[in-house]
């Protein structure tokens, strides 16, 4: 056989040999998706903006279980304002509420309180029934910084620092696009430090689907929140008075 055909007889396998080569280089990686994206997707998968921003207020009512004890709970949401009540086996009950300006705590137990500070800030958060459609207004820094494994799903890992300068993460399903959770520190508001809150088992609520179940996870204990019922455009005004021991703080302090 000539040189000329050992050449042409050995092409085929240099062909072969560079395509196995090839197929071993690892695959590139998929470009993260922004923050924006991650947000749209997000509102998105919940049912979109109309059906977040279509109602004026909104009661939920559901359960909370902590240390073998299931409590009844109830949460009303309106113009920014908030009253989250538990009623405990005594029949007494445990109240925080945002009018607006003041959050205040009030507990059978140790009486009421009124908050200060950033505190504040996170009450007016947790008061605003439209959080879901505007996470980033309450940011002033966020990023995706990988995709990581969070509570058995593939997530996005959104890092960011809210507007009262503490860090929160965010974990979003790569494949739904619904929130997972929550990581973060609460030791600056009298918290057990490192906290997760996992949200799972969403349903449609009048088309806004929300998470049933919320699991907060600390060192001091494993709080459960189910949601049982949400209603529509059904809040009064009274509601979100402030409790007379609440007010009699604030007159102390004027």
């Amino acid at each position: 056989m000539s040189i000329r055909r050992l050449q042409l007889a050995s092409l085929p396998m240099v062909l072969t040999i560079a395509a196995l080569l090839g197929a071993q280089e690892p695959a590139k990686a998929k470009p993260l998706p922004t923050v924006q994206q991650v947000m749209d997707r997000y509102v998105t998968a919940l049912g979109g903006h109309d059906a977040i921003f279509k109602h004026k207020s909104m009661t939920v009512h559901g359960k909370f279980e902590v240390k073998g004890l299931s409590l009844d709970r109830v949460a009303y949401y309106k113009d920014g304002k908030m009253l989250y009540q538990i009623t405990l086996p005594n029949g007494d009950h445990y109240q925080e509420g945002f009018d607006g300006t003041v959050a205040w705590k009030a507990s059978p137990g140790e009486g009421s309180s009124i908050s200060q500070g950033d505190e504040v800030k996170a009450t007016q958060r947790d008061a605003d029934m439209y959080y879901p459609g505007r996470v980033l207004d309450y940011f002033s820094s966020m990023e995706v910084v990988d995709v990581v494994d969070f509570e058995g799903h593939t997530c996005y890992h959104l890092k960011g620092v809210n507007k009262w300068g503490k860090v929160n993460e965010h974990f979003y399903d790569t494949t739904t696009g619904l929130l997972v959770g929550y990581r973060f520190n609460s030791a600056w508001r009298g918290g057990a430090g490192d906290e997760s809150e996992v949200f799972s088992d969403y349903k449609d609520f009048g088309g806004w689907l929300m998470p049933a179940k919320a699991t907060g996870k600390s060192a001091d204990a494993t709080q459960v929140q189910t949601v049982t019922s949400v209603t529509f455009d059904d809040v009064d005004d009274s509601v979100f008075a402030l409790p007379q021991s609440v007010r009699v703080l604030l007159k102390a302090k004027s």
